[in-house]
């Protein structure tokens, strides 16, 4: 038997093979891209290095007799430290000083907000105390749950903005 005309078969067989390779990378572009982005954004938030210092900071808040006085946040949704206003309301200020400063942590703000941080993320949008870095960052939280058998208000969070463009947070709890 003689085939006549094979030429219509193989312009059909070419489009389905590239409509399937078309949508096959169309999907991986669509699944891959937003990863990359949040890759991105995991290098300069939330990185080991940088929560590990945010914990330093967070022991050496706790171990200050003048806790109370530093986290007190009444009804404010934040409260924002320089390095050396931090130092100044704590007592042991030469370890303050020493720990943020330039020569070991190098720390430009420290924010201190309530454990839920839909406020701070409110508050950011308009405030002038965070600049378009800390908006980001903020933006970029998730909002907390209460931890297991506690209030929120036992529980605060610090969050810690270096010079270097980093960020980390960490839970603080104020009381027993």
């Amino acid at each position: 038997m003689k085939k006549s005309n094979e030429k219509g078969f193989l312009l059909a067989e070419a489009i389905v093979v590239g409509v399937f390779v078309l949508s096959l990378f169309t999907f991986l572009f669509v699944n891959v891209v937003p990863l990359v982005g949040r890759y991105e954004s995991e290098e300069k938030y939330d990185d080991i290095e940088s929560v590990y210092n945010a914990n330093l900071i967070r022991t050496m808040i706790m171990e200050d007799d003048n806790l109370a006085s530093v986290i007190k946040l009444g009804s404010k949704p934040y409260l924002k430290y320089s390095p050396s206003a931090l130092c100044n309301a704590l007592k042991k200020k030469n370890y303050c000083t020493a720990l943020l400063g330039e020569s070991f942590l190098n720390v430009k703000n420290v924010y201190v907000t309530w454990y839920r941080t839909s406020n701070i993320k409110n508050s950011a949008k308009t405030s002038a105390d965070f600049d378009r870095a800390s908006r980001d960052y903020i933006d970029s939280i998730d909002g907390f749950t209460q931890p297991a058998g506690t209030t929120y208000a036992k529980f605060h969070r610090l969050i810690i903005y270096y010079n270097d463009g980093r960020f980390a947070n960490v839970e603080i709890k104020v009381s027993e």
